[in-house]
C-alpha cells in the first residue's frame, strides 16, 4: 500500500491556533485526519506528525510519501538539528521505518493525494 501524508497548520507559521495532518491511500481514500490545537505549531511539526502517522498505519514494505524534503531528511537521520525539540519523535520515526522497512519518498506536491485532501476538502478547524 501506498500513503501519502502532508501536514498544514492554520493562519501563520508557526501558528498560534494549530493545525495538524491528513493521510491518504493509494486508492485516494482518507485513512486519517487529525486536528491539533497548540500555540506556536509549525508546519515543519505537522508534517513530521503525518510521516509519524502514517508509519503507524503502513505495514512492512509500504511506501509514504512526502512532499517534505526537509522532513524527509529529518526522518531518515532520527534527528534535527534545527529542531531538537522534534527529537523524540524523529528518532521513533526512523526506528519504525526502519524496522517495517518503509519506503519513505519525496514526490512533488502536486502529486501528494493528502495534500489535495487539505487544500480543497479538510473541514476549517
Amino acid at each position: 500500500m501506498k500513503y501519502y501524508c502532508d501536514g498544514f497548520q492554520i493562519g501563520g507559521n508557526p501558528s498560534d491556533i494549530g493545525g495538524g495532518y491528513s493521510i491518504v491511500d493509494e486508492n485516494n481514500k482518507l485513512v486519517e485526519c487529525k486536528n491539533i490545537h497548540r500555540e506556536h505549531f509549525t508546519n515543519n511539526e505537522a508534517e513530521i506528525l503525518g510521516i509519524w502517522g502514517a508509519l503507524l498505519l503502513a505495514n512492512t514494505g509500504d511506501t509514504i510519501s512526502t512532499d517534505s524534503m526537509c522532513c524527509l531528511s529529518w526522518v531518515n537521520k532520527g534527528k534535527s538539528k534545527a529542531r531538537p525539540d522534534l527529537k523524540s519523535v524523529l528518532a521513533r520515526c526512523k526506528e519504525l521505518k526502519e524496522e517495517k522497512q518503509i519506503n519513505l519518498m519525496w514526490e512533488a506536491r502536486e502529486f501528494n493525494l493528502a495534500g489535495k485532501y487539505n487544500e480543497f476538502e479538510r473541514p476549517l478547524l
